[in-house]
């Protein structure tokens, strides 16, 4: 009977769903951080066929003699690297968020240019405030604007097809030159990243964080875009400069942002901290919100049936899907 270890904080509560994923034909342990001591790792590492979760409890790899695959059941894998994974250890993640987190970013152009929030609570207080049918305040509308995507990916996708459904202009930038798609008005590389700020009425961040990207979106950048531009950040907090976003939102040099990504994350254990330095939450220009933009519970059940399917591919000797790297450590 092959063997599945579950490990760690965020993947624990979730294992229920690879029991149902997997079936009777496997053991699924789990090790949790809550309830069992480090020590007790080594033991379930060295049973395991595959390992799900993220950075193990302990400072060195164990022996995993029956090690098939490592999966990551999310899509970050910052935390780890190819001399930290047992020798010749496939190490996988995971998607399946794209579509819940395009979902999201509509609802934000379509908030920020509709602004439900603000007739509901004018309503509440007011009711019809004596105005007849017709008569009432106009609102702005996503149809005809355009939306730029720095980082055309998963999530740039699926936010494209949505936003062409509803009549909007799409362009976007990726490091690799690619054949532009339908959805898409172009698609460039980086040197054209300047133009897709200067165009563009939302701009999208949704690439990877890396040495490269950190710090990508500065001042410089950020005077690039249109004086009612949005800047909405999906991916990760640190690629948009966080003193140069705070003052361009607080001095009214861009439209707004929708945010959900942030520079200060809470810590097990650790002291409370503010997502940022800065108080964004002051600000009468932007939409907040705590990482929860993929978070659906339809997203974790896909998520954890790919985890299960994958699982099976290793065991099964078959190929892998989003394999991110080999490990080549000791």
């Amino acid at each position: 009977m092959p063997t599945a270890l579950v490990q760690g904080r965020i993947a624990v509560p979730h294992a229920p769903k690879l029991v149902a994923g997997l079936g009777d034909d496997w053991e699924v342990l789990v090790w949790d951080p809550a309830n069992n001591d480090p020590a007790e790792f080594a033991p379930m590492a060295a049973r395991a066929d595959g390992i799900v979760g993220g950075g193990i409890p302990l400072p060195r790899w164990p022996e995993a003699p029956e090690l098939k695959i490592f999966q990551i059941p999310w899509t970050g894998y910052d935390f780890t690297s190819p001399n930290r994974m047992p020798a010749g250890v496939p190490v996988c993640n995971t998607f399946e968020h794209e579509s819940t987190i395009a979902e999201y970013v509509m609802l934000g152009m379509l908030e920020w240019c509709i602004g439900l929030r603000h007739m509901d609570r004018r309503f509440r207080a007011l009711g019809w405030d004596g105005k007849s049918p017709g008569d009432g305040r106009a609102h702005g509308e996503v149809r005809g604007r355009r939306i730029g995507i720095v980082g055309y990916g998963h999530i740039g996708q699926e936010v494209a097809r949505r936003a062409r459904a509803f009549g909007m202009t799409v362009c976007g930038v990726r490091r690799s030159r690619q054949p532009c798609p339908e959805e898409l008005d172009w698609l460039g590389t980086p040197d054209r990243l300047d133009e897709l700020l200067r165009t563009s009425d939302f701009v999208l961040i949704a690439c990877d964080m890396n040495d490269e990207t950190i710090g990508m979106i500065d001042a410089e950048r950020l005077a690039q875009m249109k004086a009612d531009g949005v800047l909405i950040n999906v991916a990760r907090g640190r690629i948009v400069d966080e003193d140069a976003l705070f003052a361009a939102l607080s001095e009214k040099r861009i439209g707004g942002a929708v945010l959900d990504v942030w520079y200060n994350y809470q810590q097990p254990d650790q002291p409370p901290v503010w997502p940022s330095a800065h108080p964004f939450q002051d600000l009468d220009n932007v939409i907040l919100s705590a990482h929860e933009s993929a978070l659906s519970d339809a997203m974790h059940e896909r998520r954890w049936q790919f985890v299960a399917a994958n699982l099976r591919r290793a065991v099964a000797g078959e190929a892998l899907q989003n394999q991110v790297f080999i490990g080549s450590g000791g």
